[in-house]
């Protein structure tokens, strides 16, 4: 299984940087993955946020490589615990899912087409979060998922 990271804008906090640096380290040591930091329309466009999060999840859709399963962050989603989320990934490895691309949209949220598309929407909870701090979130809920999936002490 390889996992894809897709979204909105480069990291530009340095601590914050440093800490998805770190997790996506730690999470190569178990499966192959990547980061694709897409352009953040709303900094050279004047378009209304319908306009900007079409754009964006446009932007998304395309950088999603055919086959891969798709997990969205999104308010609206699904809330698991971590021992919940380990199973999830757990069972699309077993059921044979060769990428799990991975999406957080832009400040303004997530386009209709894709949450449609996906195959799991997610919530980290109910409170906001800032975009960047999710990065840091998603990953290492995803590395403390994989070392549950392997009996690794993190976890405890």
């Amino acid at each position: 299984m390889q996992m894809r990271f897709l979204w909105i804008g480069k990291t530009k906090n340095s601590a914050i940087k440093s800490l998805v640096s770190d997790y996506l380290e730690r999470i190569r040591h178990f499966v192959p993955c990547e980061v694709a930091e897409l352009r953040d329309v709303s900094k050279r466009s004047s378009l209304p946020v319908d306009g900007l999060i079409e754009a964006e999840g446009n932007e998304i859709l395309r950088r999603i490589p055919a086959g891969s399963r798709l997990v969205v962050l999104d308010e609206t989603g699904s809330q698991f615990s971590s021992r919940e989320f380990a199973r999830r990934l757990e069972t699309e490895q077993n059921h044979g899912a060769r990428l799990i691309t991975f999406a957080i949209g832009g400040p303004e949220g997530l386009s209709r087409m894709v949450l449609d598309k996906s195959n799991l929407i997610l919530s980290l909870g109910r409170m906001t979060w800032t975009h960047e701090m999710c990065r840091v979130l998603l990953l290492e809920q995803i590395y403390r998922a994989l070392c549950i999936m392997r009996n690794i002490p993190y976890h405890r």
